[in-house]
């Protein structure tokens, strides 16, 4: 009975998370599919500026560009090709794939044949990668950063 106030904390604790998931689901239900498609948007142009002034690779995170072209894509009714899916990242083509492979095993997203062209593949965000992104980024909008805040004129670091 004495680890019975651990179990409390833990049980607080899992829930306060829950409530928190549970705000930022209804926030992004709340929002139009078009904002959030534009804040990703927006999101995925700061990761390329960020290379102008950091070397590329040092953030690298070439999944997440993925699964925001994907999300932009989806919000467009636009539909995209393996390939294409593997130039939304500056990493090799190689690399690419092996992290759609893994997006795949995951399932967060789906390959399909194209009906136009029998030898192209196609890839989308499954339905639960696409409301986990949606719920994602109305808990950033919640913590103030989907504000059209101006941005201060710095110039690069690198040369």
């Amino acid at each position: 009975m004495s680890d019975f106030p651990i179990r409390a904390e833990r049980v607080d604790a899992i829930d306060r998370q829950t409530r928190k998931l549970i705000e930022d689901a209804e926030r992004a239900a709340a929002m139009h599919d078009a904002d959030l498609t534009e804040f990703a948007r927006q999101i995925l142009a700061g990761r390329r500026q960020r290379d102008v002034y950091f070397d590329p690779m040092l953030f690298s995170n070439p999944a997440w560009d993925i699964l925001l072209n994907l999300y932009i894509a989806d919000g467009e009714d636009r539909r995209v090709s393996v390939i294409e899916s593997c130039a939304a990242s500056i990493v090799p083509q190689g690399v690419a794939l092996r992290w759609l492979d893994y997006l795949k095993q995951e399932e967060m997203v789906v390959e399909t044949p194209d009906p136009a062209h029998p030898r192209h593949t196609m890839i989308r965000l499954t339905d639960q990668t696409r409301m986990a992104i949606s719920a994602y980024l109305g808990s950033l909008f919640g913590l103030g950063l989907g504000s059209d805040a101006p941005m201060p004129d710095i110039p690069p670091m690198r040369g």
